[in-house]
């Protein structure tokens, strides 16, 4: 019984934390200029999946989504207005790796970048 308690405790440091590579990504910035998004600006860059979300007076909601295309500057860029004073959410997929990124939007249109710290 010893054993098999060390094996479990072993097999679960040796495996990371729960939840570490399901897919939610790693940090990584975009660019936002005015209804500009751009998830890319470096031509030899591919995008095949994007998602932008936010949730809005209690709901959520998907504001652009793709999926399985191979994008490449500048179709990595979106025109989309975003709302003042909510927060934003970005999960993508560039170079077949997994990205995120979360944002806030004053009302004076400053964007203040949420998380990403380890």
């Amino acid at each position: 019984m010893n054993h098999l308690f060390k094996l479990t405790l072993l097999c679960t440091a040796l495996s990371g934390c729960v939840g570490e590579n399901l897919g939610v990504g790693e940090w990584k910035s975009i660019y936002i200029d005015g209804p500009q998004i751009c998830f890319t600006v470096d031509k030899s860059d591919v995008l095949t999946r994007y998602v932008l979300s936010s949730t809005q007076g209690g709901e959520y909601k998907v504001l652009a989504v793709t999926d399985h295309d191979s994008l490449s500057y500048p179709d990595t860029c979106i025109n989309i207005e975003l709302t003042p004073g909510y927060i934003y959410q970005a999960s993508y997929t560039m170079n077949k790796v997994n990205y995120r990124y979360s944002f806030f939007i004053d009302n004076d249109r400053h964007i203040t970048e949420l998380g990403g710290w380890e």
